[in-house]
């Protein structure tokens, strides 16, 4: 099961407060310090982006897309056999901000540097207009 969670491998998570939503495993092995558990981070998707109305917006298409940081415990999350591509760049660029986040998450009085968080809410949007993986914006029928 330790070689289901590849990076950038698209999975469900089963248990929380975003139970159902589907997120993308940005890294595998994380020592929980507190539990023997191993722990992932997953990047997800807070909501899905909504269908646009041509007749109002027919200048410009404005999507919002609201994207998470969570690490789970390997056994609440349900791994898909899809994966996402994603340049060397941004899965860089992923991996720093995940990092920073959790720091300022852990430390008492964070830094003042602000996250690039809305760098990979644009990444999320390129993928969106692409229309490769139509799918991951979709909301989940069961």
């Amino acid at each position: 099961m330790n070689n289901c969670f590849k990076i950038g491998r698209i999975a469900i998570i089963l248990n929380g407060k975003h139970a159902g939503k589907k997120g993308i495993v940005i890294e595998n092995k994380i020592q929980n310090e507190k539990k023997n558990m191993d722990s992932i981070i997953i990047l997800g998707i807070k909501n899905i982006p909504r269908k646009i109305n041509q007749k109002k917006n027919d200048k410009k298409k404005k999507i919002n897309i609201k994207v998470f940081f969570k690490a789970l415990n390997k056994s609440h999350v349900l791994p898909t056999r899809y994966f996402v591509d994603l340049n060397p760049d941004q899965q860089k660029l992923i991996s720093n901000v995940s990092r920073y986040f959790f720091q300022s998450k852990t430390q008492l009085k964070p830094n003042n540097s602000p996250t690039d968080l809305w760098k990979v809410n644009n990444i999320f949007i390129d993928k969106y207009f692409s229309g490769k993986n139509k799918w991951f914006f979709k909301k989940l029928k069961f």
